[in-house]
Formats: C-alpha cells, structure tokens, sequence
C-alpha cells in the first residue's frame, strides 16, 4: 500500500471520527432534552436535532478529514526533503546512516549478512571543468537513476554520500553475490550514454565493497569499503574491489 493510500485512508477514517462524534454529542443532546420533557413534540424535536447535526457535522467533518489529509502531505514532503539529496533524489549521508543502523539491528534478529559498497564516478572533475556544474549535476542525476534501476528495489539502498561519491548497501547477500550487484552496476553505468551540450560523454566508476556481517561496526566496514574503493583508483580504475582485491574489467 503507498504512503498516499494510508493517507487517504487515514483522512477518510479521520472524517468518520469527525462525523460520528458530532452526532453522538447531538443525539446525546437530544435525549436529555427529551428526558427533560421540555419539547412540545419529542420526537419530532429528535428528528430536526439529528437532520441539522448532519448537515452541520458531515462538511465538517469533510473540512476536517482535507486539513488533515494536507496535513500529512505537507509533513510528509518534509521527511523526504529533509532524508532525500535534493539534486538525486536519493538518500542523504544522515538518512543513508539512520537506515544502516536500523537494517544492523534487523540483522541481529535475522542473523543475515549484508555488504555495503561505495563508488564514485572516475575524472569527474574533467566533466566539471568541460562542461561547467550544470553539465555535472545532470551527469550525477543520470548515474544516479542508472545505479537505482540495477538494485533489488525496497531490499537494497542507494544514497549520496557526497560530492560524486555514492553508497550502496545490499540486504541479505553474501560477498559473491554482492560483488555480482556491484559489477552489473559498474557495467551499466559503463555503457549509459550522456549528451551534454549535443556530445555523446561516457563515464566510469570505481567501486568499494566490504561485507557487512551481524552485529559489526558499520562505520568500520564502511571505511573498509573506502580502501578497497582507492584500491580500485590505484589499480586502473573502474572495477570492483573487495577489501584490496580488484576484478579487473575484462576489455
């Protein structure tokens, strides 16, 4: 179920509340009144009371249930604007943590292993100097969208962790299979084509990856990954490294 289907939901629920409760506190008047005997004609009196409270209590609750549902949005376009990189869309450094932590929790109950994988884009600062940093912003915008499609959707992460760095981490995989992830990754971006300015620009990138076993620190795997990404630097340069390990792209 989307997050703008609970909403909904949740609104429609909130303006039953609204209705119900105005015409309990209306019929509730009613029968005191009624107990009381002070109207001329009880029943025709409960029945008017009840006609009105409708038709007060149903736009009001209407009223209600959309400042609600608004309400939700706007909160929730705050999340996202606060936990996503605005240029991307995908996860900022401070959220991409927040979820390592809670994913290194679930791993303690599941017993599964993960793996994280930094990668950044190779001469990035060429693409920078030739073509300004609105030449760079789309090419970090178009790399960004070609890394998300080769993922496992909600089960594997992608954030930017700055600059033209970016972090991946891979949920229930062992290190074969995340090495897998991470070359399908690397090709693919190896083979997207860019146009900038009405010039075809190809881009590579080096990659990092370090397993990320129950119960470890994740800052530490994540500086293992580090090393093992300036060892895909010191080695040629768009490949994957595992812990100082490169694979060397066959050509």
């Amino acid at each position: 179920m989307s997050d703008r289907t609970k909403d909904v939901i949740e609104s429609l629920t909130f303006f039953a509340f609204v209705a119900i409760t105005a015409l309990c506190l209306s019929f509730t008047f009613s029968i005191i009144v009624y107990s009381l005997g002070l109207p001329a004609d009880p029943e025709n009196f409960i029945v008017a009371n009840l006609f009105i409270a409708t038709c007060v209590a149903v736009p009001t609750g209407a009223i209600a249930a959309q400042h609600e549902f608004r309400m939700r949005i706007y909160q929730r376009t705050l999340e996202d604007i606060a936990s996503t990189d605005p240029l991307t869309g995908l996860l900022n450094r401070k959220f991409f943590r927040q979820f390592a932590v809670e994913e290194l929790a679930r791993m303690k109950r599941t017993e599964v292993t993960s793996a994280i994988a930094l990668f950044d884009l190779d001469y990035f600062k060429a693409v920078n100097d030739r073509y300004g940093h609105g030449g760079g912003d789309v090419v970090l915008r178009e790399i960004a969208a070609v890394a998300y499609s080769e993922l496992r959707g909600p089960f594997d992460r992608l954030g930017r962790w700055g600059g033209e760095e970016f972090v991946i981490m891979l949920s229930n995989v062992e290190l074969e299979q995340a090495q897998s992830v991470c070359e399908r990754v690397r090709a693919s971006i190896e083979r997207h084509m860019i146009f900038l300015d009405g010039q075809p620009v190809n881009v590579t990138a080096s990659f990092g990856l370090a397993l990320l076993p129950p119960g470890a620190d994740f800052d530490k795997v994540l500086e293992q990954a580090d090393h093992a990404l300036y060892d895909s630097k010191a080695k040629g340069r768009n490949c994957v490294s595992v812990l100082g390990r490169p694979q060397r792209v066959a050509a």
